[in-house]
């Protein structure tokens, strides 16, 4: 029998993993909030995860041999105003997720937000103190503390930054900079924001590894280079041909952002790169690898 897996949440990051795991013979199946059309035919549930009763009830009914929480609400503005429902998915959940887990004895991987930080120094490692500074980051803060406070041993939390790949299910960054090169618009991206954006098909094989490897714990899994938005857009232009002068360099001040940003969330990816055996593409590499999937 295939070893089963479950990935909750059906957004850029869970449809990435969704592939990976089938694309090897695992028996994959997926808890989401709305079907969106996606893998037809592979057991889905349709459930909101705050409702821990049901969660539960679905989990042991399953019987995976690993789970992968990407559910969240992740737009920053909306969590300043849609507080209730950010705190239910972003912090409870992820604790019901846990106790399931632990329950039965199933290891569990949890993805987290360079968000926890506050912006103030920049690469930072796992030993760093975490201090959101607005809504979205706090409710994700506190999912990972309620998780720690499980000590269930076999629990990952993976950090990451500003997730990008080719999706047919949510615009990111990238595709976002992209489509608006191609269609020669204007942009404006700041240049006083710094991450390390996360390569999405690197996380998916780092998630497979981890699972594989059964490790657990807390990891940064940031990208291979620390960049502003500005320059992340600039090497788009550059390693996909379009006009760098489409791209207009502001200060995040003048965007009038409801929630406030951190300045500088980059993560060091050291201890996971170690641990993996793994070295993280710089962003040339992982943009070059994109373009070779549209040549």
């Amino acid at each position: 029998m295939p070893e089963r897996i479950v990935i909750i949440g059906l957004g850029m990051i869970g449809y990435e993993l969704i592939n990976k795991f089938q694309n090897l013979n695992y028996d994959v199946h997926i808890i989401t909030r709305g079907d969106k059309g996606y893998f037809k035919d592979t057991p889905k549930y349709l459930l909101d995860i705050t409702n821990r009763e049901k969660l539960f009830e679905t989990i042991t009914k399953i019987n995976p041999d690993f789970v992968v929480n990407t559910a969240a609400i992740t737009n920053v503005d909306l969590c300043e105003d849609e507080r209730e429902l950010a705190y239910k998915t972003n912090a409870l959940a992820p604790g019901y997720l846990g106790e399931v887990c632990r329950d039965l004895n199933i290891p569990l991987c949890h993805i987290s937000t360079d968000y926890v930080f506050d912006g103030g120094k920049g690469n930072y490692t796992e030993k760093d103190s975490i201090n959101p500074i607005n809504y979205y980051g706090w409710t994700k803060a506190q999912g990972e503390i309620i998780l720690n406070n499980l000590n269930y041993e076999d629990t990952t939390i993976l950090r990451i930054s500003v997730p990008y790949c080719f999706s047919p299910v949510k615009d990111n960054f990238f595709t976002w900079v992209l489509k608006s090169l191609k269609d020669s618009k204007e942009i404006n991206t700041v240049v006083d924001q710094w991450n390390t954006p996360t390569y999405i098909y690197e996380l998916t094989e780092g998630i497979l590894k981890i699972y594989e490897k059964d490790i657990s714990g807390l990891y940064h899994f940031g990208g291979g280079e620390r960049v502003s938005r500005y320059e992340f857009a600039l090497k788009v232009a550059k390693i996909f041909g379009f006009d760098g002068e489409l791209i207009n360099p502001i200060k995040s001040s003048e965007l009038g952002w409801k929630a406030k940003r951190p300045k500088d969330t980059s993560l060091n990816s050291t201890k996971i790169q170690e641990k993996l055996n793994i070295k993280l593409k710089n962003l040339e590499e992982s943009l070059k690898d994109l373009k070779e999937m549209v040549i």
